[in-house]
């Protein structure tokens, strides 16, 4: 993948709009799962992991179904999107116990996004 297009998705509300593709382009959420965008309505446990995501630079994306929620954070990955040639996100998902999931994660020819477990 080209290192200019790269660098061009690698700004911040780019990577916000990936990782909410990525989300909600999943299985990973039940259907009627809604997304928090107001930082002060994130829950408490969850709202420092917001905080210190955004001072390293990482989108955030929190969700919530019933009394479940779901916060992911991500950063984009430049040697694994280059090596793959499309862009792939560094994915951390939270809920009210801490981290649950790490893994890279990145979009099919369809735009339908996978975890990359190989």
């Amino acid at each position: 993948m080209d290192t200019n297009r790269l660098r061009t998705l690698q700004q911040p509300s780019k990577v916000e709009g990936l990782l909410k593709g990525c989300v909600s382009g999943s299985d990973v959420l039940p259907p009627g799962a809604y997304q928090i965008r107001d930082q002060a309505s994130v829950p408490r446990e969850l709202r420092r992991i917001v905080l210190r995501a955004t001072q390293k630079g990482q989108a955030w994306s929190c969700w919530a179904h019933t009394f479940r929620t779901w916060l992911f954070t991500g950063e984009m990955s430049l040697p694994l999107s280059r090596e793959r040639g499309a862009p792939v996100l560094l994915v951390n998902l939270y809920n009210d116990g801490g981290l649950q999931d790490s893994a890279p994660w990145m979009p099919d020819r369809n735009g339908k996004w996978y975890r990359c477990d190989d």
